[in-house]
């Protein structure tokens, strides 16, 4: 079973200052020792740590290195969507149905997988739901992975059980 990301792992702290236009990803490509001493104080995790995690990031594919420009992939930007979400406005939640046909399995695996990533909750085995608005990367998502005529998205309101 994959490893979930803590919080404040190294690797989120990587992902997160690698945002486009960030003050700590223009660090990056012009300086990277600064880059790595200024993401050190925040973290509190040592430079060595922390570098670690940017190449381990590089190798899962997570960023990429175009010349001198270093780029979080959109893999790297699904894994680190929990920890960049709003919570939904009230009470409402986001609720996924979806039902993929057994000939696009490996889609609906991949489907299923960010769900969890993305820290939905399970109420059937395609009913999902989240009170984080993660509305916009679903509709990317959806269209990515080319399942768009199986999923529905639903902001909700449960009324019953409180």
């Amino acid at each position: 079973m994959k490893k979930s990301l803590r919080e404040r792992s190294p690797l989120v702290y990587i992902l997160v200052a690698l945002i486009p236009y960030s003050k700590p990803n223009l660090l990056l490509a012009f300086k990277p020792g600064l880059f790595f001493r200024e993401l050190e104080k925040v973290s509190r995790y040592k430079q060595s740590t922390l570098k670690v995690a940017y190449w381990r990031a590089q190798q899962q594919g997570l960023i990429e290195q175009q010349q001198n420009i270093i780029a979080i992939t959109d893999k790297g930007r699904r894994k680190i969507m929990p920890f960049l979400a709003e919570n939904l406005d009230g009470v409402g939640e986001l609720m996924v149905i979806f039902d993929i046909p057994e000939g696009l399995k490996s889609k609906r695996q991949k489907f299923r997988q960010i769900l969890k990533e993305w820290q939905f909750a399970q109420i059937q085995k395609s009913v999902w739901a989240t009170k984080k608005d993660y509305r916009q990367e679903l509709i990317e998502l959806i269209k990515e992975l080319d399942i768009g005529d199986y999923v529905q998205l639903y902001e909700s309101f449960r009324h019953f059980p409180e």
